[in-house]
């Protein structure tokens, strides 16, 4: 079948499927349509606009080593011309303290120095599908550092990978860890001033690559997919159901466990993934606290649902503002809940008059375990790829990052179409 006489439904609105469905209309094809639950596009590109300045619930920047991401900013001709951010760490009282304690600096530069040659053992990285991983790779991150001798990189790892609500280290297997956060992001990370914003928002990437798209149907949710006797592919949702020749799900895979053409191995696969739930709330405060701030202590397990970052994003820091606050949900066994707790934090860092704004719930960060790792989750999910017409992408096939959300899509793309 020719491009343009093929029919192709990309199940999902966010970076990956909007990366995808505007690079198969470069590619020929004149017949796509994007299907997104929601009513805006983006997914987790979610800005919102307070006093006529942009805040970020989603995604925050991204980093110059990104080359994927800095190749669609240039083509989409989108400027990192956004605020610059600048971080500090502090304790839980808001007092200033040192990343790492100085009689451990000559252990970090040497750990860090040592760091490209261990990276350098594992192909598998160097790849955009998952496939083949190593399996160190499987372990959980706090594991492989402990096997290559890396404690005070794990402590590094801890402020700029837990930080963000990307998931603990104790759990979180080293494949994750060492995809979002490889060395020369880790490196383009510690250098603050060159960090990617947008005055207009993340959001204005997904505006861009939206306005590219001819057929796209927000609110609609895709709630079946069904082979037809022509081997095409009937798209059900709640108002209309379509036929297609090839199907791209980029949307969170397990939505789609109860669709009949999956074996049974591939049902096990979806049951699989696991997600971070991570709160984000703006609230409007009367003085607004400085620049970026991170709360070390509250990256601790037993300090879940407390603030572990806070974002006030633009330079105004006195009167009436906005602050972004990031926080994973409370143990489940907390007496108060997320909201409350969040309040506590912000009056003992001296925050006081607060009003909710917005807040936003994210199921963050998919990733298997060790186990499902161990039993060829990832080599099973790719040779799923173009069977029955159906193709996977989105976070869970990339691993999430804009950078690697772009990667993985354009590989898939470059493979298949």
């Amino acid at each position: 079948m020719n491009k343009s006489d093929c029919k192709v439904a990309v199940v999902g609105g966010g970076l990956s499927g909007l990366v995808i469905a505007e690079g198969l209309q470069r590619r020929g094809y004149e017949n796509v349509t994007v299907f997104e639950k929601s009513e805006r596009l983006g997914g987790k590109l979610h800005t919102i606009w307070y006093k006529g300045k942009s805040y970020e619930l989603g995604a925050i920047f991204g980093l110059p080593s990104q080359l994927n991401l800095r190749a669609l900013m240039k083509r989409l001709n989108i400027k990192a011309d956004g605020p610059k951010l600048s971080r500090s760490n502090y304790n839980v009282n808001g007092q200033k303290i040192m990343p790492i304690p100085k009689e451990n600096l000559g252990d970090f530069v040497e750990e860090l120095d040592r760091l490209p040659r261990v990276l350098s053992m594992y192909n598998s990285l160097k790849n955009a599908s998952n496939e083949n991983t190593e399996y160190s790779l499987m372990l959980p991150f706090s594991e492989w550092c402990d096997m290559h001798e890396f404690q005070i990189l794990k402590t590094i790892y801890v402020q700029y990978f837990t930080i963000f609500g990307l998931g603990n280290i104790e759990e979180v297997p080293a494949l994750y860890v060492l995809r979002i956060m490889n060395y020369d992001h880790l490196m383009s990370f510690m250098d603050l001033p060159k960090f990617y914003t947008w005055n207009n928002g993340v959001s204005s990437l997904a505006e861009a690559l939206g306005s590219q798209i001819k057929d796209i149907r927000l609110g609609q949710r895709v709630v079946d997919i069904s082979l037809s006797s022509n081997e095409t592919l009937w798209v059900k949702t709640q108002y209309e159901l379509l036929e297609f020749d090839r199907v791209i799900l980029t949307a969170p895979l397990e939505q789609f466990l109860d669709l009949h053409f999956w074996d049974s191995d591939m049902k096990k696969c979806l049951k699989s993934i696991k997600y971070q739930s991570f709160n984000v709330y703006a609230f409007i405060v009367d003085k607004v606290p400085k620049g970026c701030g991170c709360i070390l202590e509250n990256l601790s397990p037993n300090r879940q649902g407390h603030i572990t970052i806070w974002d006030s994003r633009w330079d105004e820091y006195h009167g009436e503002g906005m602050v972004i606050l990031y926080a994973y949900d409370p143990a489940k066994n907390s007496e108060k809940s997320s909201l409350d707790i969040i309040k506590d934090d912000l009056l003992n860092l001296g925050i006081k008059n607060l009003r909710l704004y917005q807040a936003k719930h994210w199921r963050h960060c998919p990733y298997v375990d060790t186990i499902s790792l161990k039993n060829g989750f990832y080599d099973k999910m790719e040779k799923m790829q173009g069977k029955n017409n159906v193709y996977l992408a989105g976070e869970i096939m990339s691993t999430l990052s804009m950078e690697n959300c772009i990667r993985y899509s354009q590989d898939l793309l470059e493979r298949f179409f």
